[in-house]
């Protein structure tokens, strides 16, 4: 799979990703928790940390977007989430491959 179509497959699972959002219980983990472990476990598998953070960018606009149809409201909440969340995914990304350096 070429860099294009891997993106590509990373931003439409995180359109799916992003509609676990409605799920109450399961909406500050997801965007809490899950970057940081999707990050985490990249870096442990060598995945490039563009995949990942296309993935949680794409998950937040996912967010805004059905929020907007359905509610018409928290726009900028969910806007925010999609700055936020690959931030996240980011630092766990780089913790885990700053320790992998340390180990070597």
């Amino acid at each position: 799979m070429n860099r294009l179509s891997s993106l590509v497959a990373a931003a439409v699972i995180g359109q799916l990703v992003g509609q676990l959002g409605w799920i109450d219980p399961l909406f500050i983990p997801l965007v809490l928790v899950g970057p940081l472990v999707s990050g985490a476990i990249a870096a442990s598998r060598d995945v490039r940390l563009a995949w990942v953070a296309v993935l949680w960018v794409s998950a937040g606009l996912a967010m805004t977007w059905s929020d907007w149809v359905v509610n018409r409201e928290d726009v900028s909440f969910h806007l925010a989430l999609s700055v936020i969340m690959p931030l996240l995914a980011g630092v766990g990304f780089g913790v885990v491959r700053l320790t992998a350096r340390v180990r070597a």
